[in-house]
C-alpha cells in the first residue's frame, strides 16, 4: 500500500519521500520526515519522546536534542508556531500530539482483470545498504512491460550507490599527510605534509615509483592545495600569511589573490574559488576545521569580486570546506557547532540551505559526485561508526532523495580531505588518527613550572579529555571513550601521579568535563544516551547513579558551583551561545548571560563569587569574569587568538585555560584577574597536535591538561 496524507495546504508522500507545502517542496532531512510520519500516523494522542526516540533512532545513541531539533526544522518548514500550534503541539517534558485532521489517500492501483496479478516491484537494496526509495509502478501496461522496467530500475540502483574495488595507500609519513587534490588528468596529487620545518605543499606523481618536487618553500605552515581545473595553479591557504594563496603548478612565485579564508576550492570552470572566510581551526583527526561565525565566500582566480554566499547562523555554526557542483550552481559544505557537525548544500544565489545528514560528531569534507547526483563526505557517527559516506540528491536542488548510505566502513581511522578525479573512479582522501593523552605539568611555589610534562594516561584512537581534580588533590576524573564500542566518553578516575587508573560509569555518557562534589564522595555528569537525558551523580563508593535534574533544554558544557547548589550550563537559542544557570535543590532553570554571539564554558572561581567565561567576538575569543549574581562583564584577555578557560588558581586570581596563538599551535597559559598578566606554561610547536581543558590542583602544585596528537597518510580508493 502507497498511502499519502495530507492536512490543509500540506501533502506528505513518503514513498517519494517528499513533503509539499502550497505547491513548494519543503526541504526536511530524511530523519525529521520520519518523525512527522511517525506523528501523523499516531494523530491526537500523546506521543512520549521516548517512544519517538525509539521509532526513528533505535540503533543510535542519540539525545532528545535530536527530536528537538528535528521537530524545530518541521515547524520552521510547516510554518507552525509552537505558541500556537496547529500542527504539531507540545506536551512540556512528556512529548508532543499532532493535533491536525488529516485524510489518508491509498494509491495503490488495482490491476485489470484480464491481466495476471503483479505486486508492485521494489528496488532491493545491496547487502549493507539502506534505501528509503520504492519504487510503484502500473500494472495496466502488461506483465512484459513491468518486467521489463524491473530490469532497468535494477540496473540504475546498482549505479546509484558507488562501489569499492580496491583501495591503495600513497603516502607512508609518520607525521602528517593531508588535503590531497588530483591534477586535471588524474596522473597526479598535490597535497601538504610536515617534513620537520612546518607544512609545505608537494607534487607527487600517482605512478608506481613516481617523482614528488617540493612547491613551496617559505615557512607559510601552506595546507589545502587545489588544483585549477586547466592544470596551471594551485590555490591554497596560508596558515602563517593568512588569506588564499595561488603559485604555479611546477612552482615558482606565489600571489595572495585574497586577504582572508581558507579551504578554497575550484569551480569547475576555473572561474571562481569558493573558501570559508575563517583559517581552520587545528588538524587535529577529530577536528571539522572551521568555527562560528565562518561562512562561505567566492572569489574570481584574479582575486576580484569577493561575494559572501552563505551568513551567519543560516545554518547555525561555522561553514566551511565547501565545493563546487558540476555545473557551478551550488556548493556543498560542513556547518560546526559544539560538537557536532552537519553537511548542507547551497546556491550561489542566496536560497536557503539544504541540509544532506544528520548531526554527528564529525562530518568532513563533502564533495559532488561526478555527475552531480549525490554527495560524498566523511564521518563519525554518535555510535562510532567511522568511514565514507554518500547522499543521493537533485542535481537541479541538491535536495536529498534518501538517507545517507555508508559505502566504506574504516574502523577507527577518519576519512578527510576528499578528492576526487575528473572521471569519477578514484577517490583521494587522509586517513587519520589521534593519540592522546593527560600531561601533568610540575609547578613550583610560585606558580611557574618546576620540570617537563609527565604522561598519566594515553590513548589510542580515542581522546582522554576534561580532566578535573577532586577537592582534596588526590584524584583526576577525567573522560575517555576506551573499552567502549563507540566514540561517546564515559568517566574515568586516576590518582593524581596516574596510578590506579579505573572507569567510573558503567556507559556511556554526554559530557566531556563531570565535576566534583564539594565532598569529594560523588562525581556530577551529563547522560542522554543508555538512560534519560539530564544530570546524574554517581557515588564513588556504591557506583549507583541517581538522576538530579531532568533538562527541558539543550544542555552542553557545565560547571558546578564550590558549594554543590548550582549548575552554570551553555545552552543555544537561534544559534547563539548563552549561560544558564540550574538550581539543583528546585530544579529550575533560568537564563543567565544574554550576548549576541557567544557566551559559554563557564568555570567557576574557588570561593564561588565569579565564573570565568569565553566570549566571542568574530574569530577571536577572550576570557570573560560574570559575577555569580550576574552584572557587568570583565575582560581579562584582549588578543587575536582562541582563549578557552577551564579552572582558577587555589587563590582566586589566576584563570587556567588553553591558547591558540595566530602561530596556530596550542599551549596552556594563566592569565591574573587582578594585573591581567599573561604567562605561558607550555611551549608545543606543531600544528596537528593541541592541549584542552587544564586543571590546576587544589593543592597547586600541577597542572594536568588534554594532549592530543593526529597523524595520517593519503590513500585512494577505486571504483568499480
Amino acid at each position: 500500500m502507497a498511502e499519502r496524507y495530507s492536512f490543509d495546504d500540506v501533502e506528505i508522500d513518503p514513498s517519494e519521500f517528499r513533503v509539499v507545502k502550497s505547491g513548494q517542496a519543503v526541504p526536511v532531512e530524511p530523519k525529521a520526515l520520519q518523525v512527522l510520519v511517525f506523528m501523523v500516523e499516531n494523530r491526537g494522542r500523546l506521543i512520549e519522546k521516548g517512544e519517538l526516540l525509539n521509532a526513528v533512532w533505535k540503533d543510535a545513541f542519540v539525545t532528545e536534542n535530536v527530536l528537538s531539533r528535528a521537530v524545530a526544522q518541521l515547524r520552521k518548514g510547516l510554518a507552525d508556531d509552537p505558541k500556537d500550534a496547529r500542527y504539531i503541539e507540545t506536551v512540556p517534558t512528556r512529548g508532543y500530539r499532532f493535533i491536525a485532521d488529516v485524510e489518508v489517500r491509498d494509491d495503490q492501483i488495482q490491476p485489470q482483470a484480464a491481466a495476471p496479478t503483479v505486486a508492485a516491484p521494489t528496488i532491493v537494496p545491496k547487502p549493507q545498504r539502506k534505501t528509503r526509495a520504492w519504487v510503484v509502478v502500473s500494472a495496466l501496461a502488461g506483465v512484459i512491460l513491468i518486467a521489463a522496467l524491473v530490469l532497468v530500475l535494477r540496473r540504475q540502483r546498482t549505479a546509484e550507490h558507488l562501489e569499492v574495488l580496491n583501495s591503495n595507500q600513497i603516502t607512508t609519513s609518520s607525521g602528517l599527510s593531508m588535503y590531497p587534490s588530483f591534477s586535471p588528468d588524474g596522473n597526479a596529487m598535490a597535497y601538504s605534509a610536515d617534513r620537520g620545518k612546518g607544512f609545505e605543499l608537494f607534487v607527487r606523481q600517482l605512478a608506481p615509483g613516481g617523482r614528488e618536487v617540493q612547491i613551496t618553500t617559505d615557512g607559510g605552515q601552506n595546507m589545502q592545495p587545489a588544483w585549477s581545473p586547466d592544470g596551471q595553479f594551485i590555490a591554497y591557504h596560508s596558515y602563517r600569511s593568512g588569506g588564499i594563496w595561488i603559485v604555479p603548478a611546477l612552482g615558482g612565485s606565489s600571489r595572495r589573490i585574497c586577504e582572508f579564508g581558507s579551504h578554497p576550492a575550484w569551480s569547475r570552470d576555473g572561474a571562481w574559488i569558493a573558501f570559508q572566510s575563517a583559517p581552520s581551526t587545528d588538524l587535529s583527526a577529530d577536528s571539522s576545521g572551521v568555527f562560528p561565525p565562518s561562512t562561505i565566500w567566492q572569489v574570481r582566480s584574479d582575486g576580484r569580486d569577493a561575494t559572501q554566499i552563505t551568513h551567519p547562523g543560516v545554518p547555525e555554526g561555522g561553514h566551511g570546506a565547501p565545493s563546487w557542483s558540476p555545473d557551478g550552481k551550488h556548493l556543498v559544505f560542513v556547518s560546526v557547532i559544539l560538537g557536532r557537525s552537519s553537511v548542507w548544500a547551497t546556491d550561489t544565489q542566496g536560497s536557503p540551505p539544504v541540509r544532506l545528514s544528520p548531526d554527528a560528531l564529525g562530518n568532513y569534507d563533502p564533495i559532488y559526485s561526478l555527475d552531480g547526483k549525490s554527495v560524498l563526505y566523511g564521518a563519525v557517527t554518535p555510535t562510532a561508526n567511522y568511514g565514507l559516506w554518500q547522499v543521493r540528491i537533485s542535481p537541479e536542488t541538491s535536495i536529498p532523495l534518501e538517507e545517507p548510505v555508508q559505502i566504506v566502513n574504516s574502523g577507527g581511522v577518519r576519512i578527510k580531505n576528499l578528492a576526487l578525479s575528473r572521471d569519477g573512479k578514484k577517490l583521494l582522501y587522509s586517513a587519520v588518527s589521534l593519540t592522546s593523552s593527560l600531561q601533568s605539568l610540575p609547578l613550583s611555589p610560585s606558580g611557574e613550572p618546576s620540570g617537563p610534562p609527565v604522561a598519566l594516561s594515553s590513548d589510542v584512537g580515542c581522546r582522554a579529555f576534561g580532566p578535573v581534580f577532586s577537592p582534596d588533590g588526590a584524584r583526576i576524573a577525567f573522560s575517555s571513550c576506551r573499552g567502549l564500542a563507540g566514540a561517546i566518553p564515559r568517566v574515568w578516575l586516576v590518582n593524581a601521579d596516574g596510578t590506579d587508573k579505573q572507569p567510573l560509569t558503567l556507559g556511556p555518557t554526554s559530557s566531556g568535563v563531570p565535576r566534583w562534589f564539594p565532598d569529594g564522595r560523588r562525581i556530577l555528569f551529563l547522560h542522554g544516551h543508555w538512560k534519560p537525558s539530564g544530570l546524574y551523580a554517581i557515588d564513588l563508593q556504591t557506583r549507583q547513579e541517581s538522576q538530579l535534574a531532568s533538562i527541558d533544554r539543550d544542555l552542553e558544557a557545565f560547571d558546578l558551583s564550590p558549594d554543590g547548589k548550582l549548575v552554570i550550563f551553555n545552552s543555544t537559542t537561534a544559534g547563539i551561545v548563552n549561560l544558564w544557570r540550574l538550581n539543583l535543590e528546585d530544579g529550575k532553570t533560568s537564563q543567565f548571560t544574554f550576548d549576541k554571539e557567544l557566551l559559554g564554558f563557564p568555570s567557576w572561581s574557588p570561593n564561588g563569587e565569579f565564573i570565568a567565561a569565553e566570549m566571542q567576538r568574530g574569530p577571536d575569543t577572550n576570557i570573560v569574569i560574570v559575577p555569580k549574581s550576574g552584572g557587568p562583564l570583565t575582560q581579562v584577555t584582549f588578543d587575536h587568538a582562541l582563549n578557552w578557560p577551564h579552572s582558577w588558581s587555589p587563590d582566586g586570581d589566576r584563570i587556567i585555560f588553553a591558547k591558540r596563538e595566530s602561530t596556530g599551535f596550542w599551549n596552556v597559559w594563566s592569565v591574573s584577574k587582578s594585573t591581567l598578566k599573561q604567562r605561558q606554561l607550555t611551549h608545543y610547536e606543531n600544528l596537528n597536535a593541541f592541549v584542552r581543558y587544564p586543571t590546576i590542583s587544589p593543592r597547586g602544585n600541577q597542572i594536568v591538561y588534554e594532549s592530543t596528537e593526529s597523524t595520517g597518510n593519503i590513500w585512494m580508493i577505486e571504483f568499480k
